[in-house]
């Protein structure tokens, strides 16, 4: 494909792409496009499948530590981004210097104005030439990563990626946990604990290993007397059971929905949920579609909401407080 003819793909996306950040519009695409693909791996996690491969699970003791622990998670997301290729490399350098520099930006904004300030006109003119071309390339690598087909090596090279705990948790149980019911696994655990069978059942569903944590192993020990008959029937239909709950296509757009709305926050230039939506729309349009049908009816308050509980959830692994 010539550069010309480059140029002249995605226009619904160019359009929407024109008065928004000019490093975060390509990673957002990116981001909104790759819905399907995540969908289809957090799906057949719950079916049951070992997307990591046939390697052992992490030691149950660094596997229990993860509930506790969801910061070492966002961490490890960042680098498993940068290993796809040369282009996710530069969009996950440019996202954790964001998610790392936002916080300190706010707290000394004048520092910074005052240092930029300091800078002669002539250096003041190089950084934004670079800074544009750099978007520039960003842009085009984005658009051409979307038209193309993922080719198999390509898919090899992320899975082949996921090997650590962090990320196998995440795909096994944090991301799913939140798509399924709509909370996070450390919070599912502390109900459990605290005795709420419903939160017991949701969690053993979704992930087996929970039993060996301490104070779910001594819930389990206890239900063995005659008057917990029921509760260990319960248990033991969720231990050979899957999640009850559906994942779809359209949870995974408000999830990524909700990164997109993060990281414009970061950058101190929040996109409402309706222009998060013309950006899903506009990538339906590129694809010979009027409209993206999976969120056809998530317009204005509707959708706000959603994408809110979506932020949230990518707070909890990747803010950085400190």
């Amino acid at each position: 494909m010539t550069a010309t003819d480059n140029t002249r793909q995605m226009k619904h996306y160019r359009k929407w792409a024109k008065d928004k950040n000019p490093f975060l519009a390509p990673i957002y695409l990116e981001f909104a496009a790759s819905s399907e693909y995540i969908y289809k791996m957090i799906n057949a996690v719950k079916k049951g499948k070992r997307i990591e491969g046939d390697l052992p699970l992490p030691k149950i003791k660094t596997w229990l530590k993860l509930y506790k622990n969801p910061k070492r998670i966002g961490k490890e997301l960042f680098n498993l981004m940068g290993q796809y290729d040369e282009n996710s490399a530069k969009q996950a350098e440019i996202l954790q210097f964001i998610n790392e520099g936002a916080e300190f930006l706010k707290k000394n904004p004048e520092k910074f104005k005052t240092e930029y300030e300091k800078l002669p006109l002539e250096e003041k003119q190089k950084i934004y030439q670079q800074s544009m071309q750099m978007f520039e390339e960003l842009n085009e690598s984005s658009i051409r990563d979307l038209l193309e087909e993922v080719n198999e090596a390509k898919r090899n090279t992320f899975l082949n990626s996921i090997k650590n705990p962090e990320l196998i948790f995440f795909f096994r149980v944090h991301a799913p946990c939140f798509m399924l019911y709509g909370t996070y696994p450390h919070m599912l655990l502390r109900n459990a604990q605290s005795g709420d069978d419903k939160a017991l059942d949701k969690l053993i569903r979704l992930d087996k290993s929970i039993i060996f944590e301490p104070k779910i192993s001594e819930i389990i020990h206890q239900a063995q007397v005659l008057k917990a008959q029921g509760k260990m029937l319960t248990i033991q239909k969720a231990f050979i059971g899957k999640p009850k709950a559906t994942i779809s296509l359209k949870k995974v757009k408000i999830l990524l929905g909700g990164l997109i709305s993060y990281f414009s926050i970061k950058m101190n230039q929040k996109l409402s949920a309706a222009e998060i939506r013309n950006l899903f729309d506009a990538i339906a349009m590129d694809n010979n579609d009027d409209i993206d049908h999976d969120l056809e009816d998530l317009v204005g308050a509707v959708f706000e909401k959603p994408i809110q509980r979506s932020r949230k959830f990518w707070d909890v692994i990747l803010a950085d407080k400190k």
